[in-house]
């Protein structure tokens, strides 16, 4: 069974995903950065005729870039209706297209395709055949996707999906026709909405929220799914949930730049901009048989353990991963069938290539976003060896717990932070707008001070009556 983990900060917003308590999956979406999926009036700003490539101002700090095919004309000023497809990473602005899509829990609308397609993971040829029937009889120009998610649904349901798909695309035509210029027109569910409309099923068996307002909207999404689910939801208002359901404790774990293994074993991460690099070691598990035995033990440890990392740190591009060389083939065909099945429970892209001689895998998984790496930690200021240490919205989050802990276990109500120099001096001058609405949040004025001999890593909490 599966337990959800919502953690609303503002800061950030993060899912976990428990199974049997173990962290199976994490996402984290920051405060302003979730766009996937937003619909935008844009405005073509540069054309890059000779590779069909477009800069299109949807109102960010960054043009956004449109791939468009080579009969579509496009001129430079010209208004067009665009929705993000992809997250701006880095320097480069997000990724568009103009096949705007709107997706239901059942069904995925598509109203510029010229037909009705189904998942290819729905095998049963009668249940396709059902959910196709149903949705041309409630509809004969609908066109899209049937999801998954659609097996063993209602005509009912199907019917309620349908309506909601078009009404929202009514809705964004009509925006787009009002106005001139570059305007968000449709928003997305954030992502743990999303994820909640989407996953949420009888495997699901509790979902866990800190925020009234998000235990509200998620109350509604689930009541519209079945009204038996809304059960499951249980809010725990302003507490840290990471803290109590010990997730935080597995995220650092995996962020480490050393993760052992139940055996003794242990994986060494390291990444490089080109690539990431896994080294598998037996450590101190010895095994009760031969040293040949002892070797592919760990290594199927460490496959399935790998696979899990790559889901929780999002760890994507070229993997290479350094298992302990084998000689038995069947050993090496067998791990990587083990490898294989891990990662093909992945939700994004993921391919495992052959085995070397020396026992190298390579492993490609697809890039959509930053990795957690990137919100979690930062590279040493002081140092400048690669090392990391804890990054600003690390240091942010857990200010705000520390003002949640206060304001439900003392009657303070002011407290001083003292933080190393950098650290505060960074808060200060480029983050005071974020602890200013932690202080609004909890009603806690918070003074951000500097103290020399405190750690990068630390903080001193002083009580104000």
């Amino acid at each position: 069974m599966k337990n959800i983990v919502i953690e609303s900060l503002v800061n950030s917003q993060k899912v976990a995903v428990l199974e049997d308590g173990k962290l199976s999956e994490l996402f984290i979406e920051s405060g302003s950065s979730k766009n996937v999926s937003n619909i935008y009036r844009g405005v073509v700003k540069k054309a890059l005729k000779g590779i069909e490539a477009y800069f299109v101002d949807i109102g960010s700090d960054k043009l956004a870039y449109l791939s468009m095919k080579k009969n579509e004309e496009v001129k430079c000023g010209q208004d067009i209706l665009v929705q993000v497809n992809k997250e701006a990473i880095g320097t480069k602005g997000a990724k568009l297209n103009t096949e705007i899509s709107f997706a239901g829990r059942y069904l995925v609308y598509i109203p510029s395709n010229d037909r009705l397609t189904i998942s290819n993971k729905i095998k049963l040829e009668k249940e396709r055949f059902r959910l196709k029937k149903i949705v041309q009889g409630v509809d004969e120009e609908f066109t899209g996707i049937i999801r998954t998610e659609a097996v063993g649904c209602s005509k009912e349901e199907i019917e309620q999906d349908i309506f909601d798909l078009k009404e929202k695309y009514n809705s964004v035509l009509k925006e787009y026709k009002l106005g001139i210029g570059p305007k968000l027109l449709y928003k997305d569910l954030d992502f743990a909405s999303k994820y909640i409309k989407d996953n949420v099923n009888d495997n699901v068996l509790k979902i866990i929220v800190n925020n009234n307002e998000k235990y509200e909207e998620l109350k509604n999404i689930l009541g519209r799914i079945d009204k038996n689910y809304k059960d499951k939801l249980l809010l725990e208002n302003n507490k840290d949930v990471f803290d109590l359901h010990s997730v935080q404790s597995q995220i650092d774990k995996y962020l480490n730049r050393k993760v052992w293994l139940k055996s003794g074993g242990y994986l060494i991460i390291d990444k490089t901009e080109a690539l990431t690099v896994i080294d598998v070691n037996t450590g101190k598990f010895t095994g009760n048989s031969n040293l040949e035995e002892t070797i592919y033990k760990t290594n199927l440890e460490a496959a399935i353990e790998i696979s899990k990392l790559l889901r929780i740190r999002d760890i994507a591009g070229i993997i290479v991963v350094d298992f302990i060389d084998m000689q038995k083939n069947e050993y090496k065909k067998n791990l990587l069938e083990v490898l294989s099945n891990e990662t093909d429970k992945d939700r994004r892209k993921t391919n495992v290539m052959g085995m070397t001689k020396l026992g190298l895998v390579e492993i490609a998984r697809r890039r959509e976003k930053d990795s957690i790496d990137n919100y979690y930690l930062s590279e040493c200021f002081v140092c400048k060896t690669g090392e990391s240490i804890k990054s600003i919205n690390r240091i942010l989050d857990e200010i705000e717990k520390e003002v949640m802990r206060t304001k439900e276990h003392t009657s303070y109500r002011q407290v001083k932070i003292e933080l190393n120099p950098y650290v505060s001096d960074k808060i200060n001058q480029n983050y005071k707008y974020k602890i200013d609405s932690i202080s609004k949040k909890y009603n806690v004025k918070i003074d951000i001070d500097k103290k020399a001999e405190i750690q990068h890593e630390n903080m001193n909490i002083i009580f104000n009556s």
